[in-house]
């Protein structure tokens, strides 16, 4: 998000472009518009974006459009994926993707995604037990940007942002994005993260990640329930989530948490070894 975020395309989150607009996101290989003028022309807009992807050999653009441009941009050969619902129309809530090569706007998994969230929706919500002793949660600095890095790197196989580099993680915090951590003893075990973009009034949690032997613990959970609280401190964010399809237990936390599903962006980054499909999870007011 704005905070959150550098020029270098290196350090594209997953959610969001650099401050100029756009970002060429050649790890994921993508162009993320995160917002434009309201008063805009979309046709002229997807011709010039499109033309840009190709001349970059991207193969996917996200843009975050206004509900007004949906249409125009549609009849340009872009899609809706998701939105988040918004009584506001002064923001650009709508997520559209354009596919310049078409498999990757195609999924082999969405009718197991589809009955795996169906089980998500459909199992009883139970109320959070105590941390286990022994364990704490803690707000994480620019310290701790090696341990955020050695967990990330620990659970992921691949991931769309250089977590492998603590500096990385580091410029994150400068530039106002927020982590906290369960450390068992000295180790950190489990992280998540928020970025929050005050432009638009909206802030990503991400950058979930639980090692094998702390899972079931319901500790990212815990997580952000320290996480919103700290962010509403500065405005009235509206708060997001970008959730791999294919995993029960992060789309299940935030579907406890309160979180509706609001949408499915198709081969959106290159995560845990691959392309994959990503649940939008919106909490709403």
């Amino acid at each position: 998000m704005r905070a959150c975020r550098t020029n270098d395309s290196r350090f594209l989150s997953e959610s969001a472009p650099a401050l100029s607009g756009f970002t060429i996101d050649q790890t994921n290989l993508r162009l993320v518009i995160d917002g434009y003028p309201r008063v805009s022309n979309p046709a002229r807009l997807a011709e010039h974006w499109i033309s840009l992807a190709r001349e970059q050999g991207l193969e996917k653009i996200w843009l975050w459009t206004f509900d007004k441009d949906v249409a125009e941009f549609q009849a340009s050969g872009f899609v809706e994926e998701g939105r988040i619902p918004e009584d506001s129309y002064a923001k650009p809530t709508v997520i559209l993707a354009h596919y310049l090569r078409p498999e990757r706007g195609r999924s082999e998994y969405i009718a197991e995604e589809d009955i795996l969230l169906r089980h998500i929706q459909e199992a009883p919500v139970r109320p959070l037990s105590p941390l286990p002793e022994g364990l704490r949660v803690a707000h994480l600095s620019p310290v701790d940007s090696p341990a955020i890095s050695r967990l990330m790197q620990a659970v992921f196989a691949s991931y769309p942002t250089p977590v492998d580099d603590p500096r990385y993680i580091a410029g994150l915090m400068e530039k106002g994005c927020h982590f906290a951590g369960v450390f068992d003893g000295e180790e950190l075990v489990s992280m998540a993260a928020a970025y929050p973009d005050k432009r638009w009034q909206r802030c990503e949690i991400t950058d979930c990640a639980t090692l094998d032997g702390y899972r079931g613990l319901s500790l990212t959970e815990r997580l952000i329930g320290r996480l919103e609280p700290l962010m509403l401190h500065w405005m009235p964010f509206r708060f997001y989530t970008l959730a791999r399809a294919r995993s029960y237990g992060i789309n299940r936390t935030f579907f406890k948490l309160g979180y509706r599903f609001c949408g499915r962006l198709i081969n959106n980054c290159h995560i845990a070894g691959g392309y994959e499909d990503m649940n939008l999870w919106v909490r709403l007011p």
